[in-house]
């Protein structure tokens, strides 16, 4: 797995692991607040658990950290086009209405250690976590709520996330559907641009 595997050692976050560490700063307010006081919310709440890789000849420094949760992929609700082309992935072996998946919450990388792969060493990690036999859970596929930035959905598209809707508007129709005919053609008309992206990789597709 590269650095990860070579240098890190993963652990859970907790009130002991934030004492124990240095300050986690990944050069994103929002992103340093929420690993520093609201992932312990989340995991009491069992809405989501945080984990970290710290180094292990200096475990006080935290490399990345990452909250995932169980999600699914709504297929019942899609257009024909997207839902065909869903159960096509799967191979039609089950066309379920519903595909089980790991969402990744949040994922950052302290900005030390930033611009070197270690985000991506990240997502193959959680991948092949998913995937391993012991895992005590069925999940296809990883899933994530990207912020709609270029350089973000480039960087999950090149760990082979791709989007649920290849269009803005139709993916705003999903997340939000209009109430009325009114309402769509008003969003139709003036389309916003939408805050994140639905992404999602197929685990079984990453492993072959």
């Amino acid at each position: 797995m590269g650095f990860l595997e070579d240098k890190c050692i993963l652990d859970l976050i907790t009130d002991d692991i934030l004492t124990e560490c240095h300050p986690f700063v990944c050069g994103d307010d929002d992103m340093d607040e929420f690993f520093a006081k609201d992932a312990l919310t989340y995991t009491h709440y069992k809405m989501g658990k945080s984990y970290c890789f710290r180094l292990k000849d200096d475990p006080q420094n935290i490399v990345a950290c990452f909250t995932i949760s169980n999600d699914s992929i709504r297929i019942y609700d899609l257009p024909s086009s997207r839902r065909n082309a869903m159960w096509g992935i799967t191979h039609r072996e089950k066309m379920l209405t519903r595909y089980p998946g790991v969402l990744v919450g949040r994922l950052a990388v302290a900005t030390k250690f930033s611009n070197k792969g270690i985000g991506s060493e990240v997502l193959d990690f959680i991948k092949m976590w998913f995937l391993d036999d012991a895992n005590k859970t069925g999940c296809r596929f990883a899933i994530v709520d990207a912020k709609n930035e270029p350089n973000v959905l480039r960087f999950y598209e090149k760990n082979n996330f791709k989007t649920l809707f290849p269009r803005e508007i139709d993916e705003m129709f999903y997340t939000k559907p209009p109430k009325n005919e009114e309402e769509r053609k008003e969003q139709q008309k003036n389309p916003r641009q939408l805050r994140t992206r639905l992404m999602f990789s197929d685990l079984l597709a990453d492993s072959l």
